[in-house]
Order: C-alpha cells, then sequence, then structure tokens
C-alpha cells in the first residue's frame, strides 16, 4: 500500500506573488486542491479511479489559515493525509511548511457524487477507513457552517469565462474564492493581507454565468479582522458559495 501520508515540494512562481512581494491565499488553496488530487490517485481512488466507478469527488468546504504568505522563489513543503470519514463527506488535512517549519494548516470535505443518481453515496464506497492514518488533526472547521450574509455592504459583478473551467467541466473551486475576493475595497486590499478562508460550496456553476459577490465586514477578532462573504447567480438567485476571510494589517 502506498504511503497513506503525502508530501509534496511547491515552489513559488513569478506569476504567482501580488504587489506586495507575496502570493494571494489562493495560492496555497491551488496548491492543496494539486496535493489532494495527487495523492488520491497513489492510493486509488483519484480522478480516473471514481471515474470508473461513476463516481466523481467535490469539494464540499475548505478552510486554511495561514501563519505566513510565502514570496517569489521561496520552496513550500505540504504535507497530507485523508482524515476521517463522517457521514456523507470524507475528511482531508493539510500542513504547510517552510525551512523554519509551519506556515499554515488547513481541513477539506469532500463528497463522493453518484453520477447516475446526482446525489452523495458515503464516502466508504471508495474510500475504506484503513486508508486513513491514526494521527492528530491539522485543522478543524470552526463552525458547523458559514452564515449566510444577506445584504453585503460591498459588492460587484462577474461572469464566469471558459478558462475558469476545471476537469468536472464546472467552474474551479478556487476561482470561486478568487471571485468573493472581488467585492473587497481597494483601499482595504492595499493595506491588509488575507490570511485565511473558510469557504462553504453549495452549488455548481458553468462558463457564461453570472455573479454578485458580496462582502461586509465583521466584528474584529483580536489582531485580525474577518469578512462574511456570499456569490449569488444572478439568472436564478442561486446561493453558489458561501465564505468568511480573516485579514492582518501589513
Amino acid at each position: 500500500m502506498e504511503k497513506l501520508t503525502f508530501e509534496q515540494q511547491y515552489t513559488i512562481r513569478s506569476y504567482e506573488p501580488r504587489p506586495d512581494g507575496h502570493v494571494a491565499i489562493t495560492s496555497p488553496c491551488n496548491h492543496l486542491q494539486d496535493i489532494a488530487s495527487r495523492h488520491a490517485e497513489t492510493l486509488g481512488f483519484g480522478f480516473h479511479d471514481l471515474e470508473a466507478t461513476g463516481h466523481v469527488w467535490v469539494l464540499a468546504r475548505l478552510h486554511l489559515r495561514m501563519q505566513r504568505l510565502p514570496v517569489y522563489g521561496e520552496s513550500i513543503k505540504i504535507t497530507t493525509w485523508p482524515s476521517a470519514n463522517e457521514r456523507l463527506v470524507a475528511l482531508r488535512d493539510f500542513i504547510l511548511e517552510d525551512d523554519n517549519g509551519i506556515i499554515g494548516r488547513g481541513t477539506t470535505s469532500w463528497v463522493v457524487l453518484n453520477l447516475e443518481t446526482r446525489r452523495a453515496d458515503k464516502p466508504e464506497t471508495v474510500l475504506d477507513d484503513r486508508f486513513i492514518p491514526e494521527r492528530e488533526r491539522a485543522l478543524t472547521f470552526p463552525t458547523k457552517a458559514i452564515t449566510r450574509l444577506k445584504d453585503g455592504t460591498h459588492s460587484t459583478t462577474l461572469t464566469a469565462r471558459r478558462s475558469d473551467m476545471d476537469i468536472n467541466r464546472h467552474v474551479n473551486n478556487v476561482r470561486y474564492v478568487e471571485f468573493c475576493l472581488e467585492s473587497i475595497p481597494q483601499e482595504w486590499i492595499e493595506s491588509n493581507r488575507c490570511m485565511g478562508v473558510d469557504v462553504q460550496f453549495r452549488a455548481e456553476s458553468h462558463p457564461g454565468d453570472e455573479y454578485t459577490s458580496s462582502c461586509s465586514k465583521e466584528t474584529a477578532e483580536g489582531d485580525e479582522s474577518t469578512y462574511l462573504h456570499s456569490l449569488i447567480r444572478t439568472s436564478d438567485n442561486k446561493e453558489i458559495i458561501r465564505m468568511r476571510s480573516w485579514w492582518e494589517a501589513v
């Protein structure tokens, strides 16, 4: 059996850093998505393995908290492992490290979607408990669900492009995070850095769909401030995702 814990090095490319020299929070989100797919493939329940059984992995929730965001040329190591099966979701955890130690922690929940019934099958259908190592969780979700934002203070409109589509022919998960961050006021962006997100994916969407991205600032938590986000498809008023983001002054 392949190793139940998987490691991968990621070097920050020249196109990843933002104007402040650090990558945006979406950069490690992409890395988590990549390493999760790589590890699942080695264990025999990757994209093509599930496709053969009429299933597909669907990301239901993503929670990532960074202590520091890396810069151009830096290499980071990400460690991941399946961490639990809970009812209709499989959990996967992550630890992100630089040369000096841990710089971030993450957790995700995944649904095994049956392509014939369009409903979730139990994760044990494809992920037996023997693939889950006994080790301490990297991070847990802070709440059972993310609060829905009803009336945002700031908003903008966006349209999904063909280049936003993933292998499942839906808009890529990390694109949704980018869409949510687009409604943050520019003056806030210039003096604060997003250090964490908690994202609940509620519906799929496709290229050509138009959205309203809204956000509102919440009460500060110590040295951090938080925003609550929503992404609504304008054609049917469908809530695509809801998100909370954590920010630190720079």
